[in-house]
Order: C-alpha cells, then structure tokens, then sequence
C-alpha cells in the first residue's frame, strides 16, 4: 500500500484560490461576454490596450463589436492582405489535427477560408493577422467562426480589438 500524498490536499486548495484569482481578476478587468456589456458602457476604440492606431494605418468605421465580416472587408479595402500561418489547421484544431479533419472535413476548409486566421482557443477566441507593406494588423474576435463572412448583427463572430504593429 503506498502512503498517502502529503501534498494532495495543498494542491487542491492551491487549484481553488488559483481559480478564484482568475476570476477575480476577469471580473476587475471588465470582461464579458456578448449581451452581458450595457451599450454605453463598450468603447468604440478597438485598438488593443495601451496602443493606439497610427493616422497612416487608420480605417474608417471599424468598431468594437462589429461583426468581423463588415471589418473585414474594410481592412482589404484599405490595402491590407491576410498574413498567412503556416501552421493555422494545427494552431485552430490542437494536435489532432488528422483525426479532426478525418471527423469532419468542412472545419479544415477555416483556414482556406480565412488565410488571416493565426490562431484559436477553445473558447471562441481567435487572432487574425493582415500586413500592408511593413505593417502589421492583429485583430482578436470572439464567437463562432462559421459565420466568418455573415455581416451585420446577425453574425455571431465580432471583433473585440484590434493591435497595429
């Protein structure tokens, strides 16, 4: 019979107070997820925290929330081309990449569709990358990527910031 681990019960209350902060910390930094935020209450800034838009990199009417189709057709309009991941299929589908794809080939068509798309978390969470010249253009959405060319409000996949590099 082996002893007991002295450290289970420590880590376990480790695992809880980790949690705890995690979800502190979301709370304090105004996350939320879609239709929890008042309207007045979201910025229509969407440059990521603590940058700020270059006049030369500037496209008109992108905003936070908008669905990413309308943003996306306006960040082509202005001269910006997808930046494509070499390793999107495994960065979007995790390592399993074959037996996903075997499963239902439809979800590895994404990264076709979408030569932008960099990567995902399980979580709806999905980073997009363009470049203009030198330039860079990150932009984070959020919700479900079939609806990555549906406009307007009825598209369930929006833009929550955008990062110019």
């Amino acid at each position: 019979m082996r002893p007991a681990n002295p450290h289970k019960s420590r880590r376990s209350t480790w695992g809880a107070h980790v949690c705890l902060a995690l979800m502190l910390a979301l709370s304090s930094t105004g996350c939320a997820l879609p239709g929890e935020m008042e309207p007045s209450s979201v910025s229509t800034d969407i440059t990521a925290p603590g940058t700020t838009m270059p006049a030369s990199q500037s496209i008109d009417g992108l905003t936070e929330g908008m669905a990413y189709a309308d943003l996306r057709t306006r960040v082509r309009a202005a001269g910006w081309r997808p930046r494509v991941e070499a390793n999107c299929r495994a960065n979007v589908l995790g390592a399993a990449v074959e037996s996903a794809c075997a499963a239902n080939p439809d979800i590895c068509s994404i990264c076709d569709n979408l030569p932008e798309l960099d990567a995902c978390s399980a979580d709806g969470h999905c980073l997009m990358r363009f470049e203009r010249g030198e330039d860079l253009l990150t932009v984070s959405t959020y919700g479900e990527l079939a609806d990555w060319n549906v406009t307007g409000p009825a598209s369930r996949l929006s833009v929550k910031w955008c990062d110019p590099e």
